[in-house]
């Protein structure tokens, strides 16, 4: 399989504002129908499906009381790093989180995590950066598992990267712990919270996981209905930045940042960004709140526009041609690779591959991530009203920026975990 992201870029253009265009750049509101926790590994790592103690709420006074916050404290001491900073998580734990909450599947068409959408739905805007995507069809869908990028490698502890990923787990323990908490203790990245939404991307049902980083309570006088019928979203995605000096460095933030947060947190329905604003020492200096459906506006205001419907017009022409390579092979393991030199998405199948064979195991109730003690306790988080926690705590310097998406298990990525 061979998909020209030139070519399809040009036949975009050319197509103008057609009505088919438009449909096939939609996306409908994603729907929260499960989450889980997932333990710190001094509290074993077990999966807890249904639970939502892993997510942190943010602080009430996160607006006006973080000024002057030093995110080197703690570093490198206070940092419980995971054990394996490679580890993904396996597309297997989201069929196991379906099959423990009764999620209906049977109009889903892909199940993945946010990080394989991030990656393929960001590529005509950032076309120099290469990503694999393993995937597998099987039955009536398109099963899609992280894999490390080509060539990546864990910073090294002292190292600028290095410092930068713990600034944003240091900021988002910051925000959401208690005001008199001691600001160089303890700043542990190994646990997470995930919620698992459906919607639909164009042609697509897409069943997604993906990790966020706190949840904000409703403000006072309003009152959220336990069903979760209500329409506030209280989500939260945690990020920082450096704080632009000059029009070049402001035009920079606008264009390599916006797309990324606007991406990662409206495939999940998360509606508002924290930002931490920090200076090149490692100060938090300002604390902004921008409302992520308003990014594309803000962005095209400041001078540097993002076209966020046509990443979602490729990402549904993408995924056509990735689920018809598949299932013109179903039950074999699939590899996508994204050519940045040739601007070509190619899929080839892996000899030996067993990904198809962990998604059958799954699928039949086999094995199952976490253990017995996965879903034990169950007081879930389910519709859209409450709980997310721990996804990108963004940083960078410049071409030098270490960013993550806080917690266990996610791929480690410069620009997000799951």
């Amino acid at each position: 399989m061979e998909f020209s992201v030139t070519d399809w870029l040009r036949q975009d253009a050319s197509a103008g504002p057609s009505a088919a265009s438009r449909a096939n750049g939609s996306m409908s509101m994603p729907h929260q129908v499960f989450c889980w926790s997932r333990q710190s590994e001094a509290e074993g790592g077990q999966y807890l499906y249904g639970e939502a103690g892993a997510l942190r709420t943010l602080r009430p006074d996160v607006d006006n009381g973080l000024a002057g916050a030093d995110l080197n404290a703690g570093y490198p001491a206070a940092w419980v790093r995971k054990s394996d900073p490679d580890d993904a998580v396996p597309v297997e734990v989201i069929l196991y989180g379906a099959a423990y909450g009764g999620v209906p599947m049977e109009a889903t068409t892909v199940v993945t995590f946010r990080n394989n959408l991030n990656k393929l739905l960001l590529t005509p805007l950032q076309p120099r950066d290469a990503w694999v995507i393993d995937g597998a069809w099987c039955g009536s869908a398109l099963y899609l598992d992280i894999v490390k990028r080509p060539g990546q490698q864990q910073a090294a502890p002292g190292t600028d990267p290095d410092r930068f990923t713990y600034y944003g787990y240091k900021f988002e323990a910051l925000a959401t712990e208690a005001a008199d908490q001691e600001p160089s203790g303890v700043v542990d990245s190994t646990g997470e919270f995930a919620i698992m939404v459906q919607m639909r991307l164009g042609r697509h049902f897409v069943t997604m996981a993906a990790e966020t980083d706190a949840w904000e309570p409703p403000p006072p006088g309003l009152v959220v209905p336990e069903d979760g019928s209500a329409d506030y979203v209280g989500y939260v995605e945690l990020k920082t930045f450096v704080i632009p000096v000059g029009d070049r460095a402001h035009e920079r933030l606008l264009r390599d940042k916006y797309p990324r947060w606007w991406l990662q947190s409206y495939l999940a329905g998360v509606p508002t960004l924290v930002l931490g604003g920090r200076d090149r020492g490692g100060v938090l200096r300002e604390i902004r709140r921008l409302p992520v459906t308003r990014l594309p506006a803000m962005a095209a205001e400041g001078g540097v526009p993002f076209d966020a419907a046509r990443m979602l017009r490729f990402g549904d022409a993408a995924l056509d041609r990735m689920s018809a390579a598949a299932a013109s092979r179903p039950g074999e393991h699939w590899r996508f690779e994204y050519d940045p030199a040739r601007c070509v998405i190619t899929g080839s199948v892996v000899p030996d591959g067993k990904l198809p064979e962990r998604v059958m195991a799954a699928l039949a109730g086999e094995g199952g991530a976490g253990g017995e003690e996965a879903g034990e306790g169950v007081e879930g988080v389910e519709g859209g009203g409450v709980a997310e926690g721990g996804e990108e705590g963004v940083e960078g310097d410049a071409q030098q920026e270490g960013q993550h998406e806080g917690g266990g298990g996610g791929e480690y990525d410069e620009d997000e975990g799951y």
